[in-house]
């Protein structure tokens, strides 16, 4: 694991009832609320998130990210995926999974 998801992950667990598993026998890791998936790591520095479209056009999120790791994703998914880049990053990624929890119940 990267400093930056490490660091990222350390933010995500001070989400109450947010756990960090590994989907059924594979590598992928999923972000789970209250048992329902929420996002999902693509390697170390994007999650891809499930998020209402208010949300997404609220955040001014793009949909550059989804079209690189899902190319045939909808524009109008309520899955985005978004990078992290540098710590600066992190506490905007860490708001928009507690958005995302929030949302799923």
């Amino acid at each position: 694991m990267t400093p930056l998801r490490h660091a990222l992950k350390q933010q995500l667990t001070q989400i109450p009832s947010l756990t960090i598993d590994r989907w059924k026998d594979t590598h992928l890791i999923c972000l789970n609320y209250h048992g329902r998936e929420v996002a999902h790591f693509h390697g170390d520095d994007i999650l891809d998130l499930r998020l209402s479209l208010k949300i997404i056009r609220q955040e001014a999120l793009s949909r550059e990210v989804s079209a690189r790791i899902h190319p045939k994703r909808s524009q109008n998914s309520r899955w985005i995926g978004v990078e992290f880049k540098d710590e600066a990053g992190v506490p905007a990624v860490a708001r928009l999974v507690q958005q995302a929890c929030y949302e799923s119940i």
